[in-house]
């Protein structure tokens, strides 16, 4: 939505946790919409954010522990993956 030639939210932030393991877990569904997005390894080792499920966690964006990847420009479907145990992820998506 636009006001004013300015960029408008149309939806507030959808903010939740994920358990990611040695698995792929979607992370989010393909939104043309999107304007950012916001994960945060609340774990304990790194997790891999990944373009597509079937991708090797070493194909995918490092996410150190305790540290925040941040996408401004992400439309897509992602995929996360732990490098070991189970991890707690916290992620924000923005929409228009």
């Amino acid at each position: 939505m636009v006001n004013g030639g300015n960029r408008v939210l149309s939806s507030q932030p959808r903010t939740f946790a994920l358990a990611v393991g040695t698995s792929p877990v979607k992370l989010c569904d393909k939104d043309p919409k999107r304007r950012a997005m916001l994960v945060y390894n609340n774990g304990s080792v790194t997790i891999y954010i990944l373009s597509a499920q079937n991708l090797a966690a070493a194909q995918g964006i490092p996410v150190v522990a305790n540290a925040a990847y941040q996408n401004d420009d992400c439309y897509g479907e992602y995929w996360i993956v732990a490098a070991s145990g189970s991890q707690d992820v916290r992620v924000e998506l923005d929409s228009e």
